[in-house]
């Protein structure tokens, strides 16, 4: 996948005066569906210090209505993806796909997780803005 060369972050992403952590949950239909995995990485690494999740690519336990219909397991993924998320000490964790930001939104609110889901769209217009995200 060819990127375009003239992007240009809009501005830094700063928590305390440092630049912010941020790691990225692969939507799955995007990374395994369309093969688009690099260009949300390189937006992210643009304003913040990126932080590759090492099961970015794996499920988050959302995927579409499962979450709904076998709710047990879908909460046994995301304990798993939330311990990772922890592991890693990033202050947000980006995601595209609306079900997986409501999964791991879920999932650091009942950790009472110091690290925030935030979309990417939200992280680059904060940056720009020179502003932190309040989720």
């Amino acid at each position: 996948m060819a990127t375009d060369s003239s992007f240009r972050p809009p501005g830094e992403l700063r928590v305390d005066g440092r630049r912010a952590r941020v790691a990225l949950q692969d939507s799955c239909h995007l990374r395994n569906g369309l093969g688009v995995w690099t260009a949300p990485r390189d937006l992210l690494a643009g304003i913040a210090d990126y932080v590759e999740l090492p099961s970015a690519g794996t499920c988050c336990g959302a995927a579409g209505t499962y979450s709904l219909l076998r709710p047990r397991e879908s909460r046994r993924i995301l304990t798993a993806k939330i311990d990772e998320i922890e592991a890693i000490g990033v202050d947000f964790v980006a995601a595209v796909n609306p079900g997986c930001l409501r999964q791991l939104r879920t999932g650091l609110r009942r950790r009472r997780s110091q690290a925030k889901a935030v979309h990417l769209a939200e992280l680059l217009l904060m940056a720009g803005e020179n502003r932190c995200p309040s989720t």
